[in-house]
């Protein structure tokens, strides 16, 4: 068994039931020719799966039959006078074929119930309750996937018009914890784990909403996005109406407008939310792109203590809330802005200013810049590369820098690559961050 087969384990009962994309069955039809023990795990509950089903049929096709059994018995025990005031309960209970037939009716009962729901639910009106039921969003719990595996996790509050109030956000999990970035009254506070051990404060507005790209994952978001796209023609949908025992309903969205979408929505027929979306982009199986949200909680009270920073004591705090950091461009043009920030920040270091290092870094602390910093120390003339733009929601360059540091007694050229980043919140200014990449290349 290789490492895959806890993640196979999971979509070989989704294949059972019949929740699978196409490429997904095509992965996993591979893993299993590959794989014993996920061929034998995936027979038992196939034939699991026939033995449920075969008992539903039976019961459902027998129903009337133990009906009429148990009426027959019930009356033959009310022909006598004498036991003309015996409670039902005991007359049943005194015959072991009215007990038999009672408990058969029940349990045939029940799944003709569930029988007569679905079928009494149009697969477009159990839709529009579901996108009745997602209106008025006031706060989601929700966990992403990418490829599969668990992502990022979310929690976010809104106010009576569906604005975004506060939110966090919990990624990765590593030994030391996890990154979180919390958000609330425009300020975002970022906890980076040891080995950083540092908590971030910035500025970051949402008045056009969109933070941190919630509306991606919001569940009352996608819901109305397929209503809309099923509405206009673009995208075509099928409710699979699942067996007896499976509480869960599945639907699958296909795009009919030439983009290789396809959606895979699970719904509690009770509650009518949404509690998982998938997306597949990509035909070929083996170049699926996936992604993956699941509702955890909608519309649940949260506790407040979730969005307040409660970092460890000795964490480092980078303040660029309430204190002024990093250059302002002036009239440059910002890849100018970027050399002449690090250009300024590498010489601030070499005379060990931590005062003036320490506001281009914006506002990171002497001790953080000694960890970082103190062994890069320039003892020559710097020579700085063309500042290289990453993609970012605000732009940021990384530069390439050559020169010499002395180290143990003896002069040496590094080539270090650092980040230099416009200030969120502060229009105009550019700092050099605190982390550093190919230090000694």
């Amino acid at each position: 068994m290789n490492s895959d087969c806890e993640t196979m384990k999971g979509q070989i009962a989704d294949l059972v039931t019949g929740i699978l994309s196409e490429a997904q069955v095509q992965k996993l039809q591979k893993h299993l020719k590959e794989c014993a023990a996920c061929r034998d795990y995936a027979r038992a509950l196939r034939n699991e799966d026939a033995l449920l089903t075969e008992f539903v049929e039976k019961m459902d096709s027998n129903m009337k039959h133990h009906q009429e059994r148990l009426s027959q018995a019930i009356a033959r025990s009310c022909q006598s006078r004498q036991t003309a005031t015996l409670s039902i309960r005991r007359i049943i209970m005194r015959s072991p074929i009215t007990k038999l037939a009672a408990t058969v009716a029940i349990v045939g009962a029940v799944i003709l119930s569930i029988h007569l729901w679905d079928r009494s639910t149009p697969s477009a009106y159990a839709f529009e309750q579901t996108v009745e039921a997602m209106q008025g969003k006031r706060s989601f719990h929700i966990q992403t996937y990418f490829q599969q595996r668990r992502k990022d996790e979310f929690w976010a509050e809104f106010d009576e018009k569906g604005k975004l109030l506060r939110y966090r956000q919990k990624e990765g999990e590593g030994p030391n914890g996890s990154l979180l970035t919390l958000w609330e009254n425009g300020v975002q506070s970022q906890y980076f784990p040891p080995p950083e051990g540092v908590h971030l404060m910035k500025r970051v507005d949402n008045t056009d909403g969109g933070l941190e790209g919630l509306e991606e994952f919001d569940p009352q978001t996608i819901v109305q996005e397929i209503h809309a796209l099923v509405a206009e023609g673009k995208a075509a949908m099928e409710v699979q109406d699942p067996p007896p025992y499976v509480r869960l309903k599945a639907i699958h969205v296909t795009r009919t407008d030439g983009k290789s979408l396809r959606q895979v929505l699970v719904v509690d027929p009770v509650t009518k939310l949404v509690v998982r979306v998938d997306n597949y982009w990509g035909m070929e199986p083996e170049q699926v792109f996936h992604k993956g949200t699941e509702v955890l909680e909608y519309n649940e009270p949260m506790d407040p203590r979730l969005f307040k920073p409660n970092f460890p004591e000795d964490t480092i705090v980078i303040d660029q809330v309430t204190r002024e950091v990093g250059m302002d461009q002036g009239e440059m043009t910002d890849e100018e802005a970027v050399v002449e920030t690090l250009g300024q920040t590498l010489g601030a270091l070499a005379k060990e200013d931590y005062t003036t290092a320490s506001k281009l870094c914006g506002g990171a602390p002497r001790r953080l810049l000694t960890e970082r910093f103190g062994h890069l120390r320039p003892v020559s003339t710097v020579s700085i590369g063309s500042p290289e733009y990453v993609q970012n929601v605000l732009p940021v360059y990384r530069v390439k820098c050559t020169y010499r540091i002395e180290r143990d007694g003896q002069a040496e050229t590094v080539n270090p690559t650092f980040t230099v980043r416009a200030v969120s919140g502060q229009p105009g200014r550019w700092y050099v961050t605190w982390y550093v990449l190919n230090k000694d290349d």
